[in-house]
């Protein structure tokens, strides 16, 4: 099953579980919303629907759709959680993996992807190659000299390399 597989997680647990740190965690970083009927002002809705599709459906098991995206498994257990007032349940719980939330304790929406079309960006945006940019030196023209000026050209065309402050941090620390 791809959700024991991946160690993804969309189910709230009691407080009485083994780990209720985790629980906490769920409950502080990862529930959406609430939007829709009960917040109609949330930020997430558009067009009187909330954009990122909350509240899921409660659904017995991780499956993969028709178009390749995963519709991972939410218990209707009766759990509930107090956010903002309103009471919600694990159809508004963002997945997430327990490994990453436990160590980095905030908000990591963490989902399976499995479509060419992703992974082929992932590797063309890894593997693009260097931002460049062309710049060009012209003199300044005060318009005090009436005298023709010799312009080389070729002197003038630079082929620059552009480095980010992100990738300067990256290549300063001596990462890999």
């Amino acid at each position: 099953m791809v959700d024991e597989e991946l160690h993804f997680k969309t189910v709230l647990r009691r407080k009485n579980d083994a780990n209720e740190e985790l629980y906490n965690l769920v409950k502080t970083h990862m529930i959406h919303g609430p939007c829709g009927f009960a917040n109609r002002s949330s930020p997430c809705m558009k067009d009187g629907k909330c954009s990122k599709y909350f509240p899921k459906q409660f659904q017995p098991e991780t499956i993969v759709d028709q178009d390749g995206f995963p519709v991972y498994k939410r218990r209707d257990n009766g759990h509930t959680v107090l956010k903002n007032g309103i009471q919600v349940d694990n159809r508004n719980v963002v997945p997430y993996n327990a490994k990453l939330l436990t160590k980095y304790q905030a908000h990591i929406n963490m989902e399976w992807c499995n479509q060419s079309t992703s992974i082929k960006y992932l590797f063309k945006y890894i593997n693009k190659g260097y931002d460049r940019i062309t710049a060009d030196i012209v003199p300044n023209d005060d318009g005090t000299s009436n005298q023709p000026q010799n312009i080389d050209e070729i002197k003038q065309y630079i082929d620059c390399r552009y480095v980010s402050p992100s990738e300067a941090s990256w290549r300063i620390f001596s990462f890999p």
